[in-house]
């Protein structure tokens, strides 16, 4: 089947893929229209997956009801809408390799010539679905014909049987394997309001603003070990993070940086000795310290999940003229400046030029209460390593878009055997505000910057 299990080749070759086969079900029912509900049922068999395991039942259920047609509610003239909605639903993911349950061979390997073959995968043949249980509850509201709008919703899904890489003992001669790894949930509230603030013939001047609260905890792992991984994004696993139960599913895992120590201009690590907060080479701000990172545990150092993120939006019209903002902003969480410490290192790339950041609050004999330690050239042990000097507040509150337009009249683009034409103008990213200022604070999902273009 393959060219690869010759001992001399002067071709390659290689083959993959996968197989899905589903079975799919779906009902709808409505009454008077003021109760609605739906129901939906399917099963899928994988190849990606073992015959123990390959087939999988999903299903959800979902229902609403308008109480704004509810007999009770005609007096209440003010109330325009009023709509209750729930659902539940379990559905599956599959792993992205082909063949994650399978021990598998490469012949690659060749041996003086002759034809060899080596394990090149170590899989769990009881690999399954992961299955994520979801259930929302919301309501929709509106006042004075609509003017004023919007909806509150909570949400929570539990991931189980979550497919992970899993770190394994280099005895076995491979570093990790895929397994279901244990259960993660994310719950929160997803809340959106909007004002129509002029509403007449000519001026329509609406504002709205949405927010979403979410918290995610690991809540179970295999034999509660715990997890150590990096982000996904990048080829330099520029941060590292760590499962864990009870805490974040994107804990930023490393060592504490205590700060500069004024006295040599020497980097500082909190020891963070599990048995005593006092163990160390010297006590530093109270806690046991080092200037040898290796010397010192890693801990978890910050949160990428923000309390809040959201938006801002306001639109101004006037026959047919429209101008638009809109705003997006994060309060809270961590972000890790995996760029930064390629160009603010204090010793291992001795050679390069540093950011004009560094320089700047660089330890000196003359600036001893400098922000950044003193480079030393003899340093060869990379002591950036991943810590919390790269850790930055995530909160921000961008201009993210400003927008002007003109809608053409009806009665002149009709002549064009159009339906409608408009004219804009539009500018992204007009204004900032941040605690963190050396970069774009508008980062990944993991929350994370390296070396890729800022986002436009």
């Amino acid at each position: 089947h393959t060219v690869s299990t010759a001992g001399s080749t002067e071709a390659s070759g290689y083959q993959w893929g996968n197989s899905l086969v589903s079975f799919l079900s779906k009902a709808d029912y409505q009454y008077a229209g003021k109760y609605f509900a739906s129901a939906s049922f399917r099963r899928d068999g994988s190849s990606k997956l073992s015959r123990n395991s390959r087939w999988g039942n999903f299903w959800s259920l979902a229902g609403s009801c308008n109480i704004k047609r509810e007999s009770f509610m005609e007096s209440l003239e003010n109330v325009s809408t009023l709509r209750l909605r729930m659902s539940y639903g379990v559905n599956g993911t599959l792993p992205t390799n082909n063949y994650g349950y399978m021990n598998l061979i490469t012949y690659n390997t060749k041996y003086m010539g002759d034809p060899g073959g080596t394990l090149s995968t170590l899989a769990d043949n009881d690999l399954s679905w992961e299955t994520n249980y979801t259930y929302n509850v919301g309501i929709d509201f509106g006042f004075w014909s609509n003017r004023l709008r919007g909806s509150i919703e909570y949400f929570n899904r539990t991931s189980k049987n979550l497919l992970q890489d899993m770190p394994i003992t280099r005895v076995t001669g491979f570093s990790s394997t895929l397994r279901n790894i244990g259960r993660i949930n994310n719950h929160g509230v997803e809340t959106e309001v909007s004002y129509d603030i002029i509403s007449n013939r000519d001026w329509l001047w609406t504002a709205s603003v949405n927010a979403t609260f979410l918290t995610s905890k690991v809540k179970r792992l295999y034999n509660g070990a715990d997890i150590i991984w990096y982000d996904p994004t990048g080829d330099d696993d520029r941060a590292q993070y760590i499962y864990r139960e009870g805490e974040s599913t994107l804990a930023f895992y490393g060592y504490e940086w205590a700060g500069v120590d004024p006295s040599n201009g020497a980097s500082v690590y909190y020891v963070n000795a599990p048995e005593d907060d006092q163990t160390g080479d010297f006590i530093y701000n109270g806690r046991g310290a080092t200037y040898d990172y290796k010397k010192a545990n890693s801990t978890i150092i910050g949160n990428a999940i923000p309390a809040v993120t959201g938006g801002l939006n306001t639109t101004l019209s006037y026959k047919g003229i429209e101008l638009a903002a809109n705003f997006i902003y994060k309060i809270g969480g961590s972000l890790y400046d995996g760029a930064y410490k390629d160009v603010a290192d204090d010793g291992y790339y001795w050679e390069r030029i540093r950011s004009k950041n560094y320089y700047d609050n660089m330890w000196t004999a003359e600036n001893p209460n400098g922000s950044e330690p003193m480079i030393r050239g003899i340093d060869l042990e990379d002591a950036m390593q991943y810590s919390s000097r790269h850790i930055c507040n995530a909160s921000f509150l961008r201009l993210k878009n400003v927008s002007i337009g003109y809608n053409l009249p009806k009665a002149l683009v009709s002549k064009t055997y159009m339906q409608g034409a408009r004219i804009y103008f539009s500018a992204t990213n007009l204004l900032t505000f941040s605690k963190y200022k050396d970069a774009d604070p508008e980062v990944n999902q993991y929350g994370t910057r390296g070396w890729e273009t800022p986002l436009g």
